[in-house]
Order: C-alpha cells, then structure tokens, then sequence
C-alpha cells in the first residue's frame, strides 16, 4: 500500500493539473493505438484458420490472397508500433520534465536541499541527486510501459477469450465410459496455469524490490565517492592519499559485487523460470486443443486458431508473471523516490512549534521580517534602491543542535545602518551557526529573528565556485549576467586581473584558482551584487593578513551603506568593526556545538 501512495503523490502532479486533457488525450491515443494492435491480432488468428485449413485440403489458389492479407496485417501492426513508441517517448519525456521540475524546485526551496542533512524526522535520505537524474527517468518511463503493458494484454484477454470460448464451449471429456462436459476447456486451461505460474513467480522473485532499492544506493554512493575524489584531487595528491582512496573504492565496489551476485542469483531463478515457462507455453496450446483435434470438433486450421488465441489468452493471464522482473525494478524506484518526496512534504509542512513541543518549552515563533524587494535575487546590482536602512534585531534567541541541545540561550542584540559588527567567542561557540539562524537555513531556534533589508548576502567560509564562465561566476546568484566591463572592473578591484583573458572560458574554476583566489571572486560577487547587508563567515581565511585587510578596506570604501556583521579569527581586521558581540556571554553552560 505504501507503494500505491507514493504512485499517486508522484502522478498528481503532472496528471491531476487542468493543463494535463492534452496529456490525457495522447495517452488514449497511444493506448488506441495498441488497441488496434490487438484487433489485428485477432484478425491474424482468424486468419491462422483459413490459411492452414486451405493448407490441409491442398487449395493453393488461395494461398496468394491469404499471403497479402498477412503482408497488411503486419504493415498495420509495424505502423502502429512505431508510432505509438513514439508518442509514448514524448509523453513520458513531458511527464518527466514536469515531475523533475517540481522535485527540483521542492528541493532548492526554504534551503531545503541543505536541511536534509539535518532532519532527523525520517530516515536518511541518500543521493538526491540520482533521484532527480535518474529515478525520475525510470519512474515515467517503467510507469507508462507497465500501464500501456497491462492494457495490451488485457484487450488481448478480453478479445480473445471469446474466440477461445467458443471454441470449446461444447466441449466432453471422455474417459473409459465416463463423459464430463467442460465448457470453454480451453479458456479454463489457460487461467489455471497463468495462477499456478504467477504464484511460483512470486515465490522465486519476490526478494528483488528490496535487492534493487540496493542496488541503487551502493552504485550511487560509488559515483558520489568518484565525484568527491575528482573534486579534491589536490588535497588527495598532495596528502599522498590515493592508497587511502583506492581502498576505500575498492571497498564501496565490493558492496556493488556482493549486491550484483545476490542480484543475479535471484534473477537467474526468476529467468530460469521464465525460460521454461516460455518453452512449456509453446506447447501448452497443442497439447490443449489435442483432445479436440482427435475428437475431430476442430480442423487443422481451427487447431492452429485455437493455438493462436489460446497463446494470446495466456499472455493476457501471464502477463504479471511475464513483467514480474520489471514490476519489482518499478517498485524500487517508487520507494526510493516517494521516500524523497515525502520527505521534502515534511521539511516543507515543518514549523518552529514541533521543535518547541520535543523540547516541551513554551512556544516561541522565529519571525524573519524581510521587506518585499529583497526576495528578487535575478534584479541587476544597478536597479534603484529604496533608501530604507538595514536593521537586525535578535530577541531572546535560543540556538539548538539537530538533537534539541541548547548551544546559546538569550541571544537579545539589535543592529541599524551601516555599522560593522564582529560576532566574537572561542571556537564552537556558535558563531557560524549564528549566522545560519539568520540566513534562515538553521531551524533548529527559539525566540524572534527579525530581517529588515531589501539585498542581504551571506559568504561562506568556502565560497561556491560551479562550472561555467569567469562572467558567470561574478554574476552570481544573479540570473542577469553581468556586462564584460563590470567584470574587467571587479576582477581588478580585488586583484584578479591576471584573469581578464578568461572571462568568458568555461572550465571548471575550482580546480583552476586556488583557495585565496577563490575567496577573491566570493568578494567580487559581494561588489557586483551590492547588498545593503553583507553577513561574512571567515571570508578571508585563507588570504595573507595584509590581503585580507586591503580587500576589507575595498569593501568599506565601495559599500558605504552596508550593514556588515563579521566572523574573523584574523586581528589584522578587527579594527574594521564597529561594535563586538561576544556570543560567550550567551554560552549554555551545557552546550557543545
């Protein structure tokens, strides 16, 4: 059942929207069209009779006009095929491109994709990145083909039951001097081996959906590890730590070998079975309509009719058995993905009150007052600003761990205009967790955070620094780029201009500019984007004392009006600042961050 409620959360999206009748036209068309299939199909055994009935009484003049009958049966059938895989490749396609961008958009929304690392709600949730990539994928297309599957055979079921039916519906059974009646034989024979197979079926592979679901989270682990290792090649070569890494490899891949021949053990009793059921369904059919053949109620021709439908019956009654493998591949996939889902529901209906009520203190709501204009990332740095100034207030703010442990109790500060704070304290007293409250992507608080600024920033210690262009990085969460002379400016305000060549080269800049440099373009976006409240975490760190106080000054100079509130472990700075807030006066005495 849980399978079944995470399909239909997953396909309301895309089917349950108003805009979804052109959608839902296209999948009839495309099941239409497997209908007319089956309707050929049937023509086909009809057509089975004729032929080897004229083949029996030797009439070969009509065997020419059977033979382009069959011609346009086929013509028909590959027509429809091909266009139906079509439709069924744009349909899904559609259906993904919607349901990614919805997870997508779950994902990166309220800092959701960060806050994963910390819910503690659910059971972890392991690679979103392949369930966005590539569980997606399979989920739309396995979804479309079980369903266009299921629907194929079962027209075949009902078209074809009939003809089989009718066939044996006079049917005796004769034994020695006994006659027992058995209408649609025919029919009932080929429903008593679909059960008997489909529950051996399930006996022999039921152990596959939790073997795949497996199977997916040890091949995405490997790939995240080669990911990690590419993007810290250095720090791996300078440390001398390929031996480390390669065992470590080594390690996830022989997970990956004990999975994959549990895998293919189970698989080959699925596919042994599978094997011989195809064999044994080759001559069920014959063996079937034999007692009919002999009793001479059916011709040679009616017995390759009844062979024919008999094994279209049987697909029908089959059909669980013949896409069990892929039935527990889909299912995986589902779990894995609806797991995702429910998850980002849940951080989404999250509120400061669940917290509280573990804590079983009184409730307090975090209020983040943020003016209307600062929500708009994509406005250009140039726009006209409202001349409003920049104010924080902190009142009575609790800051907890993931595990409800106080780390600052009674945080009361206020901060207007363009004043430089620095938040001081030993390391672990939540300084950088400090900020993250503020930045509202910490959620574990108490008490009352308001935010009024129109363009706040925060810096990180490690600055973000994706693949893509010199251009595109300086614009930055922008979305408008900015102009080529802007760049040239920025790059030689913060010592940078060596780069002025490469402003439009896409490469990788994380593994071209080293840790300072990259510090350097974090600075230079901070000079682009022009907030009017700047919050930096040790954004200098990795910058010589002199460096980092000149890039400081830069900022003071270009940014008159912003309100700056800084973490820094370099003294060289702290003359810069303002006012101090010594977060050690609001240490919980049993806290450890």
């Amino acid at each position: 059942m849980t399978i079944c409620r995470y399909f239909l959360q997953l396909s309301r999206y895309f089917w349950g929207r108003k805009q979804a009748w052109r959608y839902w036209l296209l999948f009839i068309i495309i099941i239409s069209l497997s209908l007319v299939i089956v309707r050929v199909s049937v023509a086909i055994a009809n057509w089975h009779k004729e032929f080897y009935d004229a083949l029996a009484a030797m009439e070969g003049s009509k065997m020419l006009p059977l033979i382009w009958h069959f011609l346009g049966y086929m013509l028909i059938i590959v027509g429809f095929v091909i266009s139906g895989s079509y439709l069924r490749k744009r349909l899904m396609f559609a259906w993904r491109q919607d349901l990614t961008y919805k997870l997508q958009q779950a994902y990166l929304e309220q800092h959701n994709h960060y806050k994963l690392r910390f819910s503690q709600q659910v059971d972890y949730i392991d690679n979103p990145d392949q369930r966005l990539a590539e569980d997606v994928y399979l989920f739309c297309s396995q979804t479309l083909d079980l369903i266009r599957g299921f629907t194929l055979n079962l027209a075949r079921l009902i078209s074809f039951v009939g003809i089989l039916w009718g066939m044996s519906a006079n049917f005796v059974w004769h034994w020695q001097e006994h006659h027992w009646a058995m209408p649609g034989y025919l029919v009932w024979v080929a429903l008593i081996y679909a059960i008997v197979t489909t529950l051996l079926m399930h006996l022999v592979g039921h152990q596959l959906q939790q073997i795949y679901v497996q199977r997916q989270h040890l091949e995405a682990d490997y790939r995240a590890d080669l990911v990690r290792l590419q993007e810290n090649s250095e720090a791996i070569a300078l440390y001398r730590g390929e031996q480390h890494e390669a065992s470590k490899l080594r390690t996830k891949f022989a997970q990956i070998r004990a999975n994959w021949l549990t895998l293919a053990k189970e698989e080959l009793k699925v596919e042994a079975f599978s094997a011989t059921n195809l064999r044994i369904n080759l001559f069920i059919p014959i063996l079937a309509t034999l007692p009919m053949y002999f009793a001479q109620s059916i011709t040679f021709g009616g017995m390759m009719q009844a062979r024919s439908a008999f094994g279209n019956v049987q697909d029908g009654f089959n059909w669980l058995v013949d896409s069990y493998k892929q039935i527990m591949q889909w299912a995986a996939v589902v779990q894995r993905l609806g797991t995702f889902h429910q998850r980002l529901l849940e951080l989404k209906q999250a509120n400061q009150q669940d917290v509280e009520q573990d804590l079983g203190s009184p409730s307090v709501d975090l209020e983040v007052a943020i003016t209307p204009s600062s929500t708009s990332t994509a406005t250009p740095a140039t726009s006209p600003m409202l001349q409003v100034a920049p104010m924080l207030q902190v009142a009575n703010l609790n800051l907890l761990t993931p595990e409800h442990k106080l780390i600052l109790q009674d945080v009361n500060f206020t901060v207007q205009g363009n004043n430089w704070v620095l938040l001081a304290g030993a390391s672990g007293s939540g300084k950088t967790t400090i900020l993250r409250a503020l930045a509202s992507i910490w959620t574990y608080v108490q008490g009352e955070i308001t935010l009024q600024a129109q363009r706040p920033m925060f810096l990180p210690q490690k600055p973000y620094v994706s693949y893509g262009t010199l251009q595109e990085l300086l614009s930055y969460p922008q979305n408008q780029l900015l102009d080529l002379t802007r760049c040239t400016e920025l790059l030689h305000l913060v010592g940078l201009e060596e780069f002025e060549p490469h402003l439009t080269l896409e490469q990788n800049w994380a593994q071209v500019l080293s840790g300072g440099q990259q510090q350097r373009l974090a600075l230079a976006r901070v000079l682009a984007y022009e907030p009017d409240m700047l919050f930096l975490d040790e954004a200098t760190n990795q910058l010589d004392n002199e460096a980092a106080y000149a890039l400081m000054v830069i900022l003071r100079e270009q940014l008159p009006n912003t309100m700056v509130i800084g973490i820094t472990h370099q003294a060289h700075l702290l003359p810069l600042f303002e006012q101090q807030l010594d977060l050690g006066e609001f240490k919980s005495a049993s806290s450890s961050e």
